[in-house]
């Protein structure tokens, strides 16, 4: 009995060492970690650049469907008091077409928001968040954000998507480039990013949110 208790005891620590070394490069601890609206409103904002955009609802390895085509499993898919959706993908493998990845992506999610008898006016605007751990397109920033112009002009192609590539390879000296830092060691100790670090510490410190990763994993 004394043996089963401690190899009881031992799977348990294993596991919670296992729990604080993840970082929000994993997934399915960023999936957790930001299924929390202060926490997702707080990555969001820096990423975007919005200040006052506020998370109304948020759904985590959100899967859409479709019957003649790929499943998109949205890591991350939120919703802000405007309306605007938002995707905030993690890729870790620098072998997938990225840009065609992300056409994938926002053509499911136009798709799903697109009720019958809806205009095309009427759709909302979609941010994809692509997040890597390397430089993908070599631009030497945190974020890259993709713009669209008419050939030979300055004229924005406005069709409501807004594709953002961030990367923590780069460090600019950005308020991003901090948030990617934190990202690569989501040290529940450092608590400089606000509510995502409320959040982490939680997860990662707090026997309610070893409880919540030990249910998901």
């Amino acid at each position: 009995m004394k043996q089963k208790h401690e190899s009881s005891l031992n799977a348990s620590e294993r596991r919670v060492a296992e729990v604080r070394a993840l970082n929000l490069f994993s997934d399915t601890f960023l999936s957790v970690a930001l299924n929390d609206a202060a926490a997702c409103q707080h990555v969001l904002r820096i990423l975007t650049g919005i200040p006052d955009l506020t998370v109304k609802e948020i759904r985590t390895q959100y899967r859409i469907s479709n019957i003649t085509s790929h499943d998109a499993i949205l890591d991350v898919f939120a919703e802000d008091s405007k309306g605007k959706l938002y995707n905030i993908e993690i890729q870790r493998k620098d072998t997938v077409d990225h840009a065609r990845r992300t056409r994938f992506y926002t053509s499911m999610i136009d798709s799903e928001s697109l009720a019958k008898g809806t205009t095309y006016a009427e759709m909302p605007d979609v941010y994809i968040v692509y997040i890597s751990e390397t430089d993908l397109w070599h631009s030497g920033k945190t974020v890259c954000p993709v713009r669209k112009f008419f050939a030979g002009t300055r004229i924005p192609y406005e069709d409501g998507i807004h594709i953002l590539y961030v990367n923590a390879a780069v460090d600019d000296g950005s308020d991003a480039a901090k948030l990617m830092r934190y990202f690569k060691t989501s040290d529940p100790r450092d608590m400089s990013q606000g509510a995502l670090s409320r959040r982490i510490h939680f997860l990662k410190q707090e026997e309610g949110g070893y409880q919540i990763m030990c249910d998901i994993s």
